[in-house]
């Protein structure tokens, strides 16, 4: 009776400590984030290595001034108007928006 009790004890409490993204699948919001920030990357990523770099970060600031307002705005993390290094390399970092300071 003792072994059945703590077996039940133990299982109920593995089901509550495993993470609800396990038990569901994952989330779908955060799939879809990285998948968008993969082609992201892919669209700037003209030489395949999975970073931006070289010519690469030139052609991300040029698309940025052209559209402020499109997919690369979310890393203009200081609201200047402009990607700086440091927010380009939170781009092929996968880091998305950062938290201000």
């Amino acid at each position: 009776m003792k072994s059945t009790t703590l077996l039940l004890c133990t299982a109920a409490f593995l089901a509550l400590a495993l993470p609800s993204s396990v038990l569901a699948g994952g989330n779908p919001d955060k799939k879809a984030a990285k998948k968008a920030m993969k082609a992201l990357v892919a669209q700037y990523d003209t030489n395949g290595n999975g970073t931006i770099d070289g010519d690469e970060v030139e052609a991300v600031k040029k698309a940025f001034a052209a559209d402020p307002n499109g997919s690369l705005k979310q890393f203009d993390t200081n609201a200047d108007g402009k990607l700086d290094d440091t927010e380009i390399a939170a781009i092929h970092a996968g880091k998305g928006k950062k938290k201000n300071k």
